[in-house]
């Protein structure tokens, strides 16, 4: 949305326009003249370059219900969201058909099975112990988490890479105090309990927390994100302080240490592949195939 309202906020003076104002056709030029020209994307056969606009414009969705343009675009008063416009539905329809013409194809999601999950697990799990004691441990053990987290819900890399412990609640009570300690983990390693995840924000509920996801502890320990977090958080923070907002984040630019910021979808995705492949197990599969296939998984047993 920023760089849309600065893009606006250049245009000449006579159209006046801003983000609470702009049109569909706005949203059309901004597009074409600006966003897809900055926005290299994806290497076509012949050598050139092509971005898809559709997630640019699923962002600038969302962004106009934030600020209250809500509904479908109506061109006799100028109210909705102008992303929920005809013209924009039959942009990206033809924007989809220039693409094929041009090589590119849409790839289907690759579904991943419980068996390959564990697989996974299993062969970090071998290579923590080998790694050198420490953050290359942690960064293995972190990813370990995120990926038995994405298993364990239908929560989507981004919105699993933003939970904070806060989110986190055990026999109702959020297992961090407010003065950051966290509390009821450390009596859980050999008793039978539910963890329940209750995020704040998420793709589908926006301003208020999402859920419940109830986590349980299952005989299968070893790929049980419930049964492994208390464990998880003692070596991440061994004085037992909680040092950071975040159950995930990514490295500090200089590798040292965590930032306190959350792991964005992209690293997830990146460090599931990067691990796959490790493993000889790669074939196609994201992060965001991996809340799917649990789905999938699910309806099918």
């Amino acid at each position: 949305m920023q760089e849309l309202d600065s893009w606006l906020q250049h245009l000449p003076a006579a159209k006046e326009e801003n983000l609470a104002t702009c049109t569909p056709a706005d949203l059309l030029v901004y597009v074409e003249s600006h966003w897809l020209p900055n926005h290299a994307g994806t290497v076509l056969p012949n050598g050139s370059m092509i971005a898809s606009p559709s997630g640019c414009l699923s962002h600038l969705s969302t962004g106009f219900l934030l600020i209250g343009r809500v509904g479908d675009w109506d061109p006799s008063n100028g109210t909705g969201n102008p992303v929920v416009s005809t013209d924009l539905t039959q942009y990206r329809k033809g924007y989809r058909m220039h693409a094929w013409r041009s090589g590119y194809l849409e790839g289907s999601a690759v579904p991943i099975n419980p068996s390959k999950v564990f697989q996974l697990v299993d062969y970090l799990d071998h290579g923590m112990q080998s790694s050198p004691a420490g953050l290359a441990q942690l960064l293995v053990e972190r990813d370990i988490m995120l990926l038995l987290l994405m298993w364990e819900t239908p929560l989507r890399g981004n919105d699993i890479g933003k939970a904070s412990f806060t989110d986190f609640f055990l026999h109702g009570q959020p297992i961090q105090t407010p003065t950051g300690q966290l509390q009821g983990l450390s009596s859980t390693a050999a008793t039978v309990f539910q963890l329940t995840l209750r995020p704040s924000g998420t793709k589908t509920v926006k301003c208020q927390r999402s859920g419940p996801f109830t986590l349980t502890v299952t005989e299968d320990r070893q790929h049980c994100f419930p049964a492994r977090l208390s464990s998880f958080i003692q070596h991440r923070f061994p004085a037992g302080q909680v040092a950071s907002t975040y159950l995930f984040s990514p490295l500090t630019a200089n590798c040292s240490c965590f930032a306190d910021a959350p792991m964005r979808a992209t690293s997830t995705g990146h460090r599931l592949n990067k691990h796959l492949e490790s493993a000889g197990l790669y074939a196609g599969e994201s992060n965001h195939d991996v809340a799917r296939s649990r789905t999938l998984w699910l309806l099918g047993h």
